[in-house]
């Protein structure tokens, strides 16, 4: 699969030496952002994921199912607890154990949705941020 290096990164505000949530995958099934899973962290859209991400501007060419040759909207979430750094376009770095990754969206071409961010507050206990990275 091709995984693009475009990406829109959710992270909490909380300090990376708390500990981690349990797991973010069941908030994020029930809230159908998730779809099936393609590998280890790796998701395909869900059903909701059009309601839970806002596209601005001009209607993006933008491809929702998974493809082999070229890349794909997917969605990434850790597979351990192990702090992971994020250099982040125009941001400081970035440390976290919890993140969610919404794959092949480029800078400023796509927000996420309140609700996709009260739902991480919720499951975390944390207020969350998000930012673009390549």
């Amino acid at each position: 699969m091709q995984y693009s290096t475009h990406q829109l990164v959710l992270f909490p505000v909380a300090a990376a030496d708390t500990p981690a949530v349990v797991s973010l995958e069941p908030c994020l099934q029930t809230l159908g952002l998730l779809g099936e899973r393609l590998g280890a962290g790796h998701f395909a859209v869900g059903e909701a994921f059009l309601s839970l991400v806002c596209f601005l501007g001009c209607s993006p060419d933008i491809e929702l199912v998974p493809q082999e040759s070229k890349p794909f909207c997917y969605i990434q979430l850790p597979c351990s607890a192990a702090i992971v750094d994020f250099q982040l376009i125009r941001k400081p770095l970035v440390q976290v154990r919890e993140w969610v990754i919404i794959g092949n969206i480029h800078e400023a071409e796509a927000v996420p949705d309140a609700a996709l961010l009260s739902a991480l507050e919720a499951a975390s206990g944390c207020r969350w941020k998000y930012a673009y990275r390549r």
